[in-house]
């Protein structure tokens, strides 16, 4: 008999549906059955898991002090005008945000790339990336990205806008803290050391795209 059986512990997908449970009495029903919908197929497609065994036996196909390290990544203006444009030290007086939320795109995309591979990736398969419009592309439309035919110029305003983002509200800032704790009872069996770095590198990439979203929307506050 396992400890979580001997002491009547609940599964963590029993917690996962008890915090949906909570979302729905603050937060409207229609929203949270769309999240749990997508969740739900995200999952059972199993892309979350090979995704996140990517992470776990990643390789980094450029090391950081490597020659071409700079050079790769200078072919990406998007990241460029990010670097420019967004704080790079964050402190509690910061940007909502900063330079670091923009940070692990172009990780994340590696990572997709590498699981739709079926193999570790090598320097020339990042600069592919790098080279690409595949950044300005979700940038501008995420999960439209591959609908559009045409990507918008990115200009140095885009961040300057992103800059000055904040939380409509306390009750959103707190869903996107409930959104996150719901997440990660269900995707993950265990949460270790690993999972928490994954899901935490997830949730300040979803800060991104919520400021993106906002930007484009002409917006100044995450609704």
């Amino acid at each position: 008999m396992s400890l979580r059986e001997k002491f009547h512990i609940p599964s963590r997908e029993k917690f996962g549906y008890y915090e949906l449970k909570k979302l729905r009495k603050e937060y409207q029903d229609g929203d949270v059955n769309l999240f749990e919908y997508m969740l739900m197929d995200l999952i059972n497609s199993g892309v979350y898991k090979r995704l996140f065994d990517v992470y776990v036996n990643w390789e980094e196909p450029v090391p950081l002090l490597s020659d071409n390290n700079t050079e790769i990544a200078l072919e990406s203006s998007l990241l460029v005008l990010a670097y420019e444009n967004l704080n790079l030290k964050p402190s509690i007086f910061s940007e909502l945000i900063d330079y670091n939320k923009f940070y692990y795109l172009f990780p994340f995309l590696e990572w997709i790339y590498s699981m739709r591979l079926e193999r570790q990736l090598e320097s020339e398969d990042v600069r592919k990336i790098f080279r690409s419009d595949i950044g300005e592309r979700i940038v501008f439309a995420l999960d439209d990205f591959d609908e559009i035919n045409e990507t918008p110029e990115l200009t140095p305003e885009f961040f300057q806008k992103i800059r000055k983002i904040k939380w409509k509200d306390r009750k959103t800032k707190n869903l996107y803290s409930k959104l996150e704790k719901t997440l990660r009872f269900f995707v993950f069996k265990n949460f270790g050391f690993k999972e928490g770095i994954f899901n935490a590198k997830q949730m300040e990439l979803v800060l991104f795209f919520a400021g993106c979203s906002t930007v484009n929307e002409g917006k100044e506050k995450i609704d």
